[in-house]
């Protein structure tokens, strides 16, 4: 067996960042920017009001209060939107969010810190200062300025950055196209009943979901049976199209040597079968088939979920130009207890986090670990990584690693 940072370190010297593309900005979400980006216009663009009110020079008010308003005559109007207008002399103008100051105003009053006054004047009931209630122009972002680094990851509050600037098109590493097929001539995917020996495929499904988490575009390459040349057409025929293919099944021990030993020829030896010291998840095979990565992950269905976390998802964020392709490992109280023998290898135990009354988290390991109950993995939103021994207690601090993208359970 060999430790997991060693094979983790063999497959991700062997990723590269896709290329760098011009992607329509709405499109860009969970993809990363693969320059600087700076802003070529400023922000906001030019002085405007943050409050409904009446733009006034500050002076014309400076001894007012609610005992003794200071009357000042109203010139009109501006709304968000309207040109820039300038303010008559001695006069105020009533002004809307987000609209022009005037030329020659200095602050704006609030409408709640005003009265009606008859004759078309407004009564001041508060002096303001120089400034007040104004959004000077860059002030958000100066033109020139840096918007977001290279490997920035876009959200939606990056995406409406990037629009505030005039920004249409972003430079980004573009998406993935991964493939995903299941091996094995036991598999079933149709609606029909099971045949003695039959097992309906279940990674494909879950590997297709986990993959769109991370905005690939998945390409269903279905069941493929156990057979040397539907084996060879499945993983050569689409790979000049792929960006990366993820297959299931065919990669243990014990397995028939039909995925091997296609998988060995059409990677020119290669492809590399590995042992990792994990459970589960210890089976896994990866290598380059036409240039392109192929992950071969373990047929036991949380085998194969726990292997894409640990490899597949941190490969696809590298492809995709993240910065950071790991999840955060938190260290958190453990709830119950967890024994274990000592095997050599590092235990991931599928697990519940959750929030207690005093808001601090904690985790608590389920009781089914086996690598085919698939239902216990559904119930987890974490894996607690238990190192080689005898396991931990209960109140023991734990590494816990988050499950996907999903937030801990409150």
């Amino acid at each position: 067996m060999i430790p997991l940072k060693e094979a983790q370190a063999h497959v991700f010297e062997r990723i590269a960042p896709l290329r760098s593309m011009a992607v329509p900005l709405d499109e860009c979400v969970g993809l990363a920017t693969s320059q600087p980006v700076f802003s070529e216009e400023s922000i906001p663009p030019f002085d405007n009001t943050a409050v409904d009110g009446f733009a006034l020079r500050f002076a014309q008010v400076a001894k007012a209060s609610a005992d003794a308003p200071v009357l000042v005559p109203v010139a009109g109007t501006v709304a968000a939107g309207d040109p820039p207008r300038e303010l008559p002399l001695g006069s105020a103008l009533r002004i809307m969010t987000g609209a022009v100051i005037p030329a020659g105003a200095d602050a704006v009053v609030m409408v709640e810190d005003t009265e009606e006054a008859g004759g078309g004047g407004v009564k001041v009931l508060r002096p303001v200062r120089s400034g007040e209630n104004i959004r000077v122009a860059g002030s958000d972002i100066a033109a020139g300025s840096l918007l977001f680094p290279e490997r920035t990851v876009l959200g939606a509050v990056h995406l409406g950055v990037l629009a505030s600037a005039g920004y249409v098109r972003v430079p980004v590493h573009r998406r993935a196209r991964v493939g995903v097929i299941s091996t094995g001539s036991e598999l079933v995917d149709e609606a029909r009943p099971l045949r003695p020996g039959e097992i309906r495929d279940s990674n494909r499904h879950s590997l297709r979901a986990i993959l769109s988490s991370e905005r690939v575009e998945v390409v269903d390459l279905g069941v493929v049976p156990d057979d040397e040349e539907a084996l060879r057409a499945a993983f050569l025929g689409p790979s000049s199209q792929l960006d990366a293919i993820v297959t299931s099944g065919g990669v243990s021990v014990g397995d028939f040597d039909y995925t091997k030993k296609v998988l060995r020829e059409i990677s020119g030896g290669e492809m590399r079968w590995m042992q990792v010291a994990i459970r589960p998840a210890k089976p896994f095979a990866f290598g380059l088939v036409n240039g392109v990565p192929l992950f071969g992950l373990p047929g036991n269905p949380v085998s194969a979920l726990v292997s894409f976390e640990l490899f597949v998802r941190p490969a696809i964020r590298k492809m995709h130009g993240h910065g950071d392709i790991f999840d955060p490992i938190l260290s958190v109280r453990a709830a119950n207890s967890y024994r274990r023998h000592a095997d050599g290898r590092v235990h991931y135990a599928r697990a519940l986090l959750s929030a207690e009354a005093n808001g601090s988290l904690a985790v608590r390991s389920l009781e089914g670990q086996g690598s085919h109950m698939l239902h216990e993995m559904a119930r987890s939103n974490a894996l607690v990584i238990c190192p080689d021994g005898n396991g931990y207690a209960e109140g023991d601090v734990v590494e816990v690693l988050p499950l996907g993208p999903a937030a801990p359970a409150r």
